[in-house]
């Protein structure tokens, strides 16, 4: 019986073994080898040569098949290593090594597939590849004990000589709970093997699962059919274990075959991604001798040398950034060397297409360290490559070293802020004002808790600085604007969709936030923060019904009539909602974006300030004061658009319809008089929150007389 048919009654964390260690044999070549780990015990060696450039990656001696892999070791013999799911309490307390977790839902998928290997005595070993087993192993406590380091605040400390983790605070930890999962076959392709487990499904009378193959494509990268498959709650892509060969001018190999294990966890990106599940074993398989310790010590290094890896397929230098990123991890000192060598930089320019160049990006910003990411695109020189800020202003000279230092800086800023509101929200980011402020049947959610949201304020708040040099530069010339559909295009629109290939509206998103937080800027430095903190002290609150769809006013606790009503107080709210509300209606729900966009900006103007103050306790006591006036100033006029019941504003409909209008006034004509009508409209409810419908026709009547009978 296999291993599998006991994993539920076990329940237990599967043994992680390490099944070669490579050592430096020569400068060309690498000797794996069993490791010896406990005195008076010998092992086989089976040594072969592997060369180190990943075009001439070949095994000789007869290849690893004559290797009976994983060897097994008792916990006592491999504290360091590997942990037995038969091992004591004491040892898994005391974090011997790495353990496999399985969930029941996992152990139920494993079980299926040991059986039908079983049945249709399938000889085929079947491995988890990639990033499952690197989860997986990230969510126990072994790896994520080891990986506690300090975190930098990029506001307050400048990076250090290393590449280390230099990111901000956290925002939102990363989850390591896949549900995507590669199984590698080394001897049949994944539409047989789909094949056998539907067989073996209708067999036992259970519903088969519908197949899709990913045919052979080497144009792009597909030498071998990949087969996929829902089973249960996971997403199974069946595959192959493969090597590769590249050609000078492509980042595409030229020839991909199947291959074995060894081969398959060297031709990998990075080694914490190149460790296998052995289905068939239960043993968790390191290949490269790497994967387990730089999981273990958060590190982020390639299988083979680092400047090969990275002139085959240069993409792997932004992967590397965005794992890096992704799990807060430090990169390899050769790794780092490597990317910062002119020929991959060239390479990335010459061989990556820039969809793939745009989706990397997007990836990173989606990091629990977006700030770090950037950070290291900066100082892996790669920057320029990525964000090709010339050519979105090819007319003139762009200062890129000061416009990308500035956007890291203003994202910095952003991204600690934000990561403050989450350890201490203020009053509008708490969840039940959230919930109870949204009006027009809007769903609010908080920035912290929104991941789109803040993907595109990290985009707006690292291009930001690039949007104001394109303003203050002189584009307005007849001889340098543009002509034709582009004409109109923001440099941010250009940047996004034409040179990172991001969606139209992914750009379009990114520009609202930008404008929307200059018209913050501008309403809160004319005064209107103070407006806002009056209608907080005089307790004026417009709230919606959402049954009756309809709004209540109330102030100092009073109700009143938002038509009637002619207190000066309230009229100056009043005012204030009309003037912030056409902000809102332009960004929508991307408002939180936009103010803590327009804060950062305020707040790192702020640090620029105190260049020219003399340093000390006084001095350094009044810049605190001034941030927390900032902050509190934001924190106000936020609570007062929640107040004002803003929130949903861009979803508000008219009393009255178009063809309504036309019986309210007859004589209306179509065109820019109908438009300046319903606007009116729209102005007049908006200053009149949950105002009568009849009221409303006889303001416009009132207003436009010559329309009326």
């Amino acid at each position: 019986m296999r291993r599998h048919s006991r994993l539920r009654r076990r329940q237990g964390p599967i043994m992680a073994a390490t099944i070669l260690a490579y050592s430096a044999a020569s400068s060309r070549a690498f000797v794996p080898a069993a490791r010896k780990m406990a005195a008076g015990r010998n092992f086989h060696r089976l040594e072969m040569s592997m060369a180190l450039d990943s075009r001439q990656l070949r095994f000789y001696g007869g290849g690893l098949d004559t290797l009976d892999p994983p060897f097994s070791f008792s916990a006592d013999e491999l504290p360091d290593r590997i942990s037995h799911s038969t091992a004591s309490n004491e040892h898994r307390n005391n974090g011997y090594g790495p353990s496999i977790n399985l969930t029941e839902d996992e152990s139920d998928l494993f079980e299926l597939l040991t059986q039908v290997t079983d049945e249709r005595e399938i000889t085929s070993t079947l491995r988890v590849a990639g990033g499952w087993v690197r989860d997986k192993l990230l969510s126990t406590p072994a790896f994520r004990h080891s990986q506690k380091g300090e975190r930098l605040t990029s506001k307050f400390q400048k990076p250090q000589g290393s590449m280390g983790r230099q990111g901000t605070k956290i925002v939102q930890e990363e989850e390591h709970q896949p549900v995507d999962i590669d199984i590698a076959l080394d001897d049949m392709l994944g539409r047989e093997f789909a094949d056998h487990l539907n067989d073996y499904l209708q067999g036992h009378g259970r519903e088969t699962v519908s197949v899709g193959v990913v045919l052979k494509n080497p144009e792009k990268s597909k030498h071998l059919e990949t087969a996929t498959m829902k089973v249960g709650s996971f997403w199974i892509d069946f595959v192959n274990l493969r090597a590769e060969e590249y050609t000078q001018d492509s980042r595409i190999p030229d020839l991909m075959r199947i291959g074995t294990p060894a081969e398959d966890a060297f031709r990998r990106d990075l080694t914490i991604n190149s460790l296998f599940y052995n289905i068939n074993t239960g043993h968790v398989e390191d290949w490269t001798g790497r994967g387990f310790d730089d999981l273990k010590r958060g590190i982020v290094a390639t299988p083979l040398p680092p400047l090969t890896t990275l002139l085959d397929d240069p993409l792997r230098a932004l992967r590397s950034i965005r794992f890096a990123a992704r799990l807060r991890f430090s990169m390899d000192d050769e790794l780092v060397k490597a990317a910062t060598d002119i020929r991959v930089r060239n390479a990335l320019a010459q061989k990556v297409s820039r969809e793939r160049v745009g989706g990397e990006v997007d990836l990173m910003l989606r990091s629990p360290d977006p700030v770090g990411a950037m950070r290291l695109l900066m100082n892996l020189n790669l920057v320029d490559t990525v964000f090709p800020l010339q050519r979105c202003l090819p007319n003139y000279q762009v200062d890129t070293q000061f416009i990308f230092s500035k956007g890291l800086e203003l994202l910095s800023t952003s991204h600690d802020h934000l990561s403050d509101c989450k350890v201490k929200p203020p009053i509008w980011c708490q969840k039940k004002r959230c919930q109870s402020s949204a009006t027009n049947g809007v769903e609010e959610v908080a920035l912290v808790e929104n991941e789109e949201a803040r993907r595109l304020l990290w985009y707006a708040s690292f291009l930001k600085p690039f949007m104001d040099y394109s303003r203050v530069i002189d584009q307005g010339s007849k001889k340098n604007r543009q002509q034709g559909k582009k004409a109109n295009r923001s440099v941010i629109f250009s940047l996004l969709v034409d040179e990172l290939k991001r969606p139209v509206r992914d750009a379009e998103a990114v520009g609202r936030i930008m404008q929307a937080a200059d018209d913050m800027t501008s309403l809160i430095n004319s005064g209107c923060d103070l407006s806002a903190m009056s209608v907080l002290l005089s307790g004026i609150e417009v709230k919606y019904d959402e049954e009756g769809e309809t709004f209540s006013c109330s102030m100092n606790s009073q109700q009143v009539s938002s038509v009637q009503e002619e207190d000066p107080v309230w009229e100056h709210a009043m005012e204030l909602r009309l003037l912030t509300s056409r902000v809102l209606q332009r960004v929508g729900p991307l408002w939180r974006a936009s103010l803590i966009l327009s804060l950062s900006e305020q707040l790192a103007s702020l640090d620029h300030e105190t260049d020219y103050y003399i340093e000390g306790d006084i001095m350094e006591e009044s810049q605190e004061e001034r941030r927390k006036g900032i902050i509190q100033r934001y924190d106000a006029f936020a609570a007062a658009l929640q107040q004002l019941g803003l929130i949903g504003i861009w979803n508000q409909k008219p009393l009255i319809n178009g063809g309504e209008m036309q019986q309210v006034l007859p004589n209306l004509p179509k065109g820019p008089e109908f438009r300046e009508v319903m606007e009116e409209q729209e102005c007049w409810m908006i200053a009149h929150p949950g105002g009568a419908k009849l009221a409303l026709v006889e303001n416009l009547r009132a207003k436009f007389p010559d329309y009326c009978n």
